[in-house]
């Protein structure tokens, strides 16, 4: 479980919601997050971020956003889009300014009794930046682009080994298996780049051991002989012939270090996204009898 966000957008008085990061049956990343009020989207550790600002102008709330218009503000009643590329330095709206001064915004408002409107010089954004997107939504996107495929598991011996003896353990490298992974999600304003890669891995040896391995392991080869494998290995110190049906069962799960950050703050949220494998895999475990 952990707290989705990173900071205030603006101040907030709902209460703090809760989010949790769950594997899908696809092993795509999902995140469920719930508003417990209007405002409040997540919280990171005790903070609260919050959805953009309402919009309203005349007791109608209007869209903060317009894709033709650019952003609202408030306090003005018009909306204001950036013009780029850049207008020519003889543009009218510069009246003759140095365009290193300053930017030219087309200005549309709702009061029909505003002069501002069409082409205007500002030498700094007007009526304050745009509104931020929506970085809970953004960063959801973002970490729904990442695919993850779940480790499929190989040991050397295949399907018997013998007490005391090395086995080889290692899983199929692809992206999808081992990263790094990368998604970014656009808003109007900002953006959300996800990225993944494989930080660790923990195979139970079903033998009450774990092994933790750094990455997906090395491949056994026939010509490595009775060499020991210089990554991940484990050494079984007692036979599978208690079990059932004398077969251990192995399993392995891959910890992704998932980080999201935003492109304006470069804030980020970052955890730890287990991945097990789809199966499990058997292994027999013989103990060999030596007569002198």
């Amino acid at each position: 479980m952990i707290g989705m966000l990173a900071a205030t957008i603006s101040p907030a008085g709902a209460e703090e919601p809760g989010g949790s990061v769950n594997p899908c049956a696809v092993r795509d990343i999902c995140i469920i997050v719930h508003e417990p009020g209007s405002t409040a989207s997540g919280h990171p550790g005790g903070k609260t971020e919050t959805a953009a600002a309402k919009c309203v102008w005349d007791g109608v709330e209007r869209p903060c956003w317009n894709d033709q218009l650019g952003w609202f503000s408030n306090s003005t009643g018009c909306y204001y889009m950036l013009m780029q590329p850049k207008p020519p330095a003889d543009h009218r709206a510069w009246g003759g300014r140095d365009p290193a001064t300053g930017e030219i915004y087309n200005v549309s408002c709702l009061d029909s009794s505003s002069a501002a409107r069409g082409p205007q010089f500002f030498a700094q954004a007007p009526a304050g930046p745009p509104p931020t997107d929506n970085v809970v939504a953004l960063r959801k996107e973002a970490l729904e682009m990442l695919h993850i495929a779940p480790p499929k598991m190989h040991a050397a011996p295949a399907g018997k080994a013998v007490v005391g003896a090395p086995v080889w353990l290692w899983y199929d490298r692809s992206a999808a298996s081992v990263g790094p992974l990368t998604g970014t999600a656009r808003g109007n304003v900002i953006s959300v780049t996800a990225t993944a890669w494989v930080e660790d891995v923990v195979w139970d040896t079903d033998d009450f051991h774990t092994v933790g391995c750094k990455g997906a392991g090395t491949p056994y080869r026939a010509d490595l002989g009775r060499t020991e494998s210089p990554d991940c290995e484990h050494v079984f110190r007692s036979s599978s012939a208690h079990r059932a049906d004398g077969t251990l069962y192995l399993t392995a799960t891959a910890i992704w270090k998932v980080k999201a950050t935003r492109s304006d703050t470069g804030q980020s949220v970052e955890f730890d996204y287990p991945v097990p494998s789809a199966t499990s895999m058997p292994l027999q475990v013989a103990e060999v009898q030596v007569l002198n």
